[in-house]
């Protein structure tokens, strides 16, 4: 609990550099890709890097709108603590209390627990599995029920996500291998304007860290 405590304040702090500029100084940006984003920070002498992504919740034709903030799915390592491949899903509305969220990456299914506005994995084997998935995947759909009682349907395009997991693994100094045709990505310091959405997909474009786990 005390290693998704300390994930959830990192969370929160990155949501906040992500909206205020001025404060994002410190967090180095290592690229764009595809719809992804990838930075390093420190805490101390301890260097956290994480990939994130962030989209207008999807909306599907003659479906009722909730009102909700930005979709948010981020990968983290923090290798000081031991602690990779942290992945977590923030929904921009507080979930159902103790609901879980089903993730659907091609044809591998995992559970994850919610707290809040976000959902996290149960264990690292959990958060190993998803995050191998979504390097390799196409998209990923996340399905739960929120507090106002909506249910939540989710399916998040991961273009570029192969390329931002190899970027922050080495930053961390981590073994992660070349992913085959790398795409070549020119950091970008400037904050991005989310990605505008389809009725089925959400297509994200990361902007300077909205949430640092």
């Amino acid at each position: 609990m005390i290693r998704y405590l300390s994930l959830f304040i990192f969370v929160v702090v990155a949501s906040l550099l992500m909206s205020v500029p001025a404060l994002a100084a410190p967090t180095k940006t290592l690229g764009k890709f595809g719809y992804w984003s990838a930075y390093q920070l420190a805490e101390g002498n301890a260097a956290v890097c994480y990939m994130s992504l962030s989209a207008k919740p999807p909306v599907k034709k003659g479906e009722k709108k909730v009102k909700r903030g930005d979709v948010i799915l981020m990968v983290t390592h923090r290798p000081s603590e031991g602690a990779t491949d942290v992945v977590s899903y923030s929904v921009g509305a507080k979930f159902k209390p103790a609901s879980d969220v089903k993730v659907q990456i091609g044809d591998k299914s995992f559970t994850m627990f919610t707290q809040d506005d976000a959902a996290w994995s149960y264990d690292a084997a959990t958060d190993h599995a998803i995050a191998n998935a979504v390097r390799g995947g196409a998209s990923v759909t996340f399905t739960g029920q929120l507090a106002s009682g909506a249910a939540l349907a989710d399916t998040v395009s991961l273009k570029g996500s192969a390329d931002a997991y190899y970027a922050i693994g080495k930053a961390c100094g981590l073994q992660v291998s070349k992913p085959k045709a790398a795409s070549a990505a020119t950091p970008k310091t400037t904050a991005k304007t989310p990605p505008q959405t389809t009725k089925k997909t959400v297509k994200p474009t990361t902007t300077t860290p909205k949430k640092t786990p």
